[in-house]
């Protein structure tokens, strides 16, 4: 031990190059490649050196297996023949003007090109990964759009018609908005106006990326505020096992979510 000493001394002086400069340049350079494939790690070197221990990696749903930035309404249907069609649409784009969600974006760009009415709302609440809450005080109405977690909280009965048609949209990976209206002659009793269909598209790299994991050993995971069955819907098409996946999680519940994953595999 004493001779070894004396050698990692004479090393230090002999060659400092080595050491106080080949370990950050080595990082710099891989910070550097990553940066250049579109990825960030946050941490920097300790990152990329954790990265070679890990055994699960837990992936977003929206905005990262899917583009999340264009998202578009493939269906729509109008349910509540007691208001315009146009009226309805503008509640809807009104109510999701207070929203910075993929989905509530595509909502209002298709509303706005199907002859939304201008409407005005006010006493807005948005609640987090379930919708939006407003008053239309010109139409003595209350409404509500977003999940379906959002018409439960709110007692809003779909009828065996309207779920079978949100399960054939479920069932082909897309994600479901409804809109909820008072009724004119009661303030707190919500029907069904309007259901949209809303289509993320898959990013072209996901399949490959999971693939690749899958190779290098790692399991992979999902975490999603999507209702369960579109969210295993994504992860099949994209080679996740449908039974690591986990739905219906709240914004704020993700990070939780995701360090008891590694508590589930062991």
């Amino acid at each position: 031990m004493w001779s070894l000493q004396f050698a990692i001394a004479v090393f230090v002086v002999a060659c400092p190059c080595g050491i106080g400069l080949a370990a950050p340049t080595a990082l710099l350079v891989g910070s550097g490649l990553a940066a250049k494939h579109g990825i960030l790690a946050r941490g920097g070197g300790e990152a990329f050196q954790d990265m070679a221990q890990l055994d699960i990696v837990v992936f977003d749903k929206t905005g990262t297996l899917t583009e999340g930035g264009e998202p578009r309404v493939s269906d729509a249907e109008i349910l509540l023949s007691s208001v315009p069609p146009e009226m309805l649409l503008g509640i809807a784009a009104e109510l999701e003007s207070a929203s910075s969600h993929p989905l509530a974006t595509a909502v209002r760009q298709y509303t706005e090109k199907h002859g939304a009415a201008s409407v005005s709302g006010s006493t807005f609440d948005e609640i987090p990964g379930k919708g939006v809450k407003a008053n239309f005080e010109d139409m003595r109405r209350t409404a509500i759009i977003g999940n379906e977690a959002l018409m439960r909280d709110h007692d809003v009965l779909l009828s065996p018609d309207i779920s079978r048609v949100l399960e054939r949209w479920k069932s082909e990976a897309k994600s479901i908005v409804l809109l909820a209206v008072t009724d004119s002659g009661s303030n707190s009793h919500f029907v069904v106006a309007a259901i949209f269909a809303v289509s993320d598209p898959i990013r072209r790299e996901a399949t490959g990326v999971i693939r690749h994991l899958h190779g290098q050993g790692i399991g992979t995971w999902m975490i999603s505020g999507d209702n369960e069955m579109t969210a295993r819907a994504v992860a099949k098409s994209i080679g996740i096992p449908e039974m690591n996946v986990i739905a219906g999680v709240l914004p704020q519940e993700k990070v939780c979510y995701s360090f008891s994953v590694r508590h589930r595999v062991i």
